[in-house]
């Protein structure tokens, strides 16, 4: 099973969002917290910031890495795409 380290801009994000979108994302964090195989199968890859991003649903995002040593999801930031990706 895999366990989450946030990051202090996810927090920060997560705070701003509003009940229902911080219900996808706790809904979307159970999936990856539960993910028997590798964490990375559920988002897609961001070559260009090396992290991957969980889509919930046409605007809000995930961003994440991974550390396999120690079986850790990291979530870096939430949100719609400028509060991810920090652009329009």
């Amino acid at each position: 099973m895999w366990q989450f380290q946030y990051y202090k801009e996810f927090i920060k994000q997560y705070k701003k969002l509003g009940s229902q979108r911080q219900q996808r994302v706790k809904k979307a964090l159970a999936d990856l917290e539960d993910c028997n195989t590798d964490p990375k199968t559920k988002g897609v890859f961001k070559s260009s910031m090396k992290v991957y991003a969980y889509e919930l649903g046409q605007n809000d995002r995930i961003i994440y890495d991974i550390d396999y040593q120690n079986q850790r999801i990291m979530l870096l930031r939430v949100g719609d795409h400028k509060m991810t990706y920090g652009k329009d």
